[in-house]
């Protein structure tokens, strides 16, 4: 049985990314009826029933539709490495694209990575623009831009997709004591709704640690602290197993550490389609390696 629709499976992959109908709606840009139409229409085209509704009244994708639905995934991937080898409207990847992302990323992620992109295209400028504030891509202030939490929706003038995640461990310094009933580097008020943020606080009170002592207001800074031997801290394990002053401690007895999904966001209309499209293949890379 032949698909004649290829749309219908990235709608498929989009419900496998975002977890529901509701998502798979705001990653495209769509509403809810017309993913739910265009699913229906798939498993009447194909006789093989992909979602599956739940006691609770949730569709779920079926293990056949998982298997199709991550099959479609590869395929989205594939595609978007053919448009970055082959340059959409141009046969080399040019041009500048502006990266947003928080600061800690950046300096600890991306620009070490970047060697690799830009030597494979060297007539690729990357913009790398350390910043807390989201900018915003409608106007045209960055051309993609990572959150560290998945967007509450992307209209039909930006898209979105999930790269990874980025697991926490707990960190002091490298040879230094492992009494995890030492100071706790905290966050400031405006940053508490965070998870990690939380996680941090609630450790912080069952140590009986005061009121006093060191906050930041973001990762960077509370790895600089830990790398000083002012406290402990939870840190991205992607970027702290990376820093040879710092070592992770064991955490016994302790709630689960957090994790925060990176998604990217992108303009859906852009008029250097390869270099985004190039600089989109390499984020995947970095993030899922």
């Amino acid at each position: 049985m032949q698909i004649r629709n290829w749309y219908d499976l990235q709608i498929l992959a989009a419900v496998r990314s975002g977890g529901s109908i509701a998502a798979a709606a705001r990653l495209l840009g769509i509403d809810q009826t017309t993913v739910g139409r265009r699913l229906n229409a798939l498993q009447e085209g194909t006789g093989v029933n992909l979602l599956v509704r739940t006691g609770d009244r949730r569709l779920v994708l079926t293990p056949a539709g998982e298997e199709v639905a991550e099959r479609a995934l590869a395929m989205e991937r594939e595609a978007i490495a053919a448009s970055a080898l082959l340059g959409e409207q141009r046969l080399r990847v040019a041009g500048t694209v502006r990266l947003s992302a928080v600061p800690v990323l950046v300096n600890r992620i991306l620009a070490p990575a970047a060697a690799s992109l830009l030597s494979e295209h060297p007539d690729l400028t990357l913009e790398l623009i350390p910043e807390n504030r989201d900018l915003n891509l409608t106007r045209r202030e960055a051309d993609l831009a990572l959150r560290m939490a998945r967007p509450e929706s992307g209209g039909s003038t930006v898209k979105i997709r999930k790269l990874g995640a980025l697991r926490y461990d707990a960190y002091g310094t490298n040879g230094g004591a492992t009494d995890t009933s030492a100071p706790w580097i905290l966050f400031e008020d405006a940053m508490a709704h965070l998870p990690h943020a939380r996680w941090l606080e609630r450790r912080s009170r069952r140590n009986g640690q005061g009121a006093g002592g060191l906050r930041v207001c973001d990762a960077e800074t509370a790895l600089e602290a830990v790398a000083a031997g002012l406290g402990y801290s939870i840190l991205p394990a992607m970027i702290a197993d990376r820093d040879h002053r710092l070592a992770a401690i064991a955490m016994t007895g302790a709630e689960p550490l957090p994790e925060r999904e990176v998604w990217l966001l992108s303009h859906a209309r852009q008029p250097n389609a390869a270099a985004i499209g190039a600089v989109t293949v390499w984020l995947e890379g970095v993030f899922q390696s």
